[in-house]
């Protein structure tokens, strides 16, 4: 038998919130094309273990992940950095971290170490204490 193609799958389902609550469930499956001479067993077990350490990693529930209105984000009064005036959209600009409206972001912002990547912009904080959060258009991709 000549196998052409090794496909394998694997799922896992974790308690959202709590044992009787939601369930969330990821599922990933890779496939491979053997070449000549190729041990299968060797493959299957290396895509298995590809698929175990994408699966261990945490997943968190998603009521821990904040709800963030980009057009909130861009609402809010960014000031630039050169001029000091209100920032415009697609220009980087700065906010004072306890701004009003900003406090779902300084949480997700917090959850990721400090830097975020949300629509076009990239957001970080800044200042001494980190009193700061910055804000600069992501590069184009070309």
């Amino acid at each position: 038998m000549k196998v052409e193609r090794i496909v394998v799958g694997k799922g896992k389902s974790v308690p959202v919130a709590g044992p009787d609550g939601e369930w969330s469930k990821v599922y990933y499956q890779l496939e491979a094309v053997p070449t000549e001479g190729e041990d299968v067993q060797a493959t299957r077990m290396s895509l298995e273990g590809i698929l175990d350490q994408w699966l261990s990693v945490e997943t968190k529930p998603e009521a821990e992940i904040p709800k963030l209105d980009l057009a909130e984000l861009d609402g809010l009064p960014w000031t630039t950095y050169k001029t000091k005036e209100p920032a415009k959209e697609g220009e980087a600009g700065w906010i004072f971290a306890s701004t009003k409206g900003a406090e779902e972001l300084a949480k997700a912002m917090q959850k990721s170490e400090g830097k975020l990547e949300l629509g076009t912009y990239e957001y970080r904080f800044s200042g001494k204490d980190s009193q700061f959060i910055s804000r600069k258009p992501k590069p184009v991709k070309k």
